[in-house]
C-alpha cells in the first residue's frame, strides 16, 4: 500500500506549506510578536517562533528537493 502513494507530490505539498509557515514565522520573529495559543496559557515567544522558522526551513528545503529535483528511480 505505502508503494502506491504519490510520495513525490506529497512532498511537493509539504513544500509550499513549509514554506507558508516557515515565512509567517520568520514575520513574527522579526516583528517581536509573542502569539498567545487559543484554549491555553501558553504564549509562544518571538524567539520559539524563530528557532521553530529554522526547523521549517530546513523542513522546506527537504521537501522540495524529495519533491522536485530529485528525479524518479525505475523499478
Amino acid at each position: 500500500m505505502l508503494k502506491k502513494l504519490p510520495w513525490q507530490d506529497i512532498c511537493k505539498f509539504l513544500s509550499g506549506a513549509f514554506f507558508v509557515s516557515a515565512g509567517v514565522l520568520v514575520y513574527l520573529y522579526r516583528a517581536h510578536v509573542s502569539v498567545p495559543l487559543l484554549g491555553t496559557s501558553f504564549i509562544a515567544t518571538p524567539e520559539l517562533s524563530g528557532a521553530r522558522s529554522l526547523i521549517h526551513t530546513f523542513l522546506f528545503v527537504t521537501c522540495f528537493y524529495l519533491g522536485f529535483l530529485r528525479r524518479k528511480t525505475l523499478r
